[in-house]
């Protein structure tokens, strides 16, 4: 490749299993670096990093995010009422009513990320309650799930000048899909910050058409999106990417099918049962394999990150090592 971009990243969440299959600092930076990379995308999991994680492996951080989180935001505690087992239950699981326990959480992430010398740091800005992951319909439009982020964004930009971009990732729920360029440019001009970015997930994005079965397909339809952004002007705003591979279409369609005939009864299922039965069916969707073939290497020069992660199941280190090395061969980093 001509061009690498700077940061060339392993997803690396901070918690034991992860931390368990290396031995050390050195042991975590050898595998990378047999790997063309060179260094992490951390996800902080609440566990010490058991002295493993070094500031000079960190290249980015993964802020905290709920995948449903606006109705507590908003205060419509009526509706989190019927999302959960009781009130108590999601008073728990949020940490109160109090929106400074949910910036709190973002700020020790952000300050994580300055005091490593992070380059980076990616913001989910997506919103979906579990039964509406199963559902396919949104109670909150695109627009107002990226303003209200941006009102989350900006609480915590203009508090503090960071040193590193901050990066906004598509999801394939209500939110930033990256399917309306007006919306990429509304969430971009709302930042309140010259640091701001794009981090395309490739996966993601395929995830937002279930006709998608081959990895030239998936080149097609991101190439598309890519003409339009660039035809706005906004390709230089694409400076990060989470590169991964999901041809989920399959099972979305026969779950759909399945739906039909059988769906599930929400009021018979606990809370944190749905929310495994939602984990497991968000899975299947959003696989997280290697993007391997005709065209990969040379629309992922064409966007020319400044950051890339390769951002892979984590099922053991072995099969992670396996898929990262065929991605970098694939684009020329080894």
């Amino acid at each position: 490749m001509g061009k690498m971009p700077q940061c060339r990243s392993m997803n690396f969440s901070v918690y034991e299993g992860m931390l368990n299959r290396y031995k050390d600092s050195e042991d975590i930076r050898h595998s990378y670096e047999s790997l063309g990379l060179n260094g992490l995308e951390v996800i902080l999991a609440g566990e010490p990093d058991q002295g493993k994680i070094l500031p000079d492996m960190v290249n980015g951080v993964h802020l905290y995010f709920h995948i449903f989180w606006m109705d507590w935001w908003k205060g419509n505690y009526d509706r989190l009422d019927e999302e959960f087992d009781s009130r108590q239950q999601w008073m728990e699981y949020f940490g109160g009513t109090d929106r400074e326990v949910y910036l709190n959480s973002l700020r020790q992430d952000l300050q994580y990320a300055e005091k490593a010398g992070a380059k980076y740091v990616v913001f989910h800005v997506s919103e979906v309650t579990l039964r509406e992951s199963f559902l396919y319909r949104y109670r909150y439009s695109d627009e107002e799930v990226i303003d209200t982020s941006l009102e989350v964004i900006n609480l915590l930009l203009d508090e503090h000048e960071y040193p590193f971009d901050f990066l906004v990732e598509n999801l394939w729920w209500s939110g930033f899909t990256l399917k309306d360029v007006t919306l990429t440019k509304r969430i971009l001009s709302g930042m309140h910050t010259k640091r701001k970015g794009i981090l395309l997930d490739t996966g993601h994005f395929m995830n937002t058409c279930s006709e998608l079965y081959t990895p030239e397909d998936a080149v097609a339809y991101l190439t598309s999106m890519i003409d339009a952004h660039e035809k706005a002007g906004l390709l230089p705003w694409f400076k990060g990417m989470h590169l991964q591979m999901s041809l989920g279409g399959g099972y979305v369609k026969w779950q759909k099918n399945m739906w039909k005939r059988k769906p599930l009864d929400f009021e018979k299922i606990p809370f944190y049962d749905l929310f495994g039965l939602a984990y497991s069916h968000a899975c299947y969707i959003d696989l997280h394999k290697p993007f391997l073939g005709k065209g990969v290497r040379e629309l992922i020069e064409r966007i020319d990150p400044s950051y890339i992660t390769f951002e892979f199941q984590q099922n053991s280190r072995k099969e992670y090592e396996s898929f990262a090395e065929a991605q970098s061969r694939e684009l020329g980093y080894l």
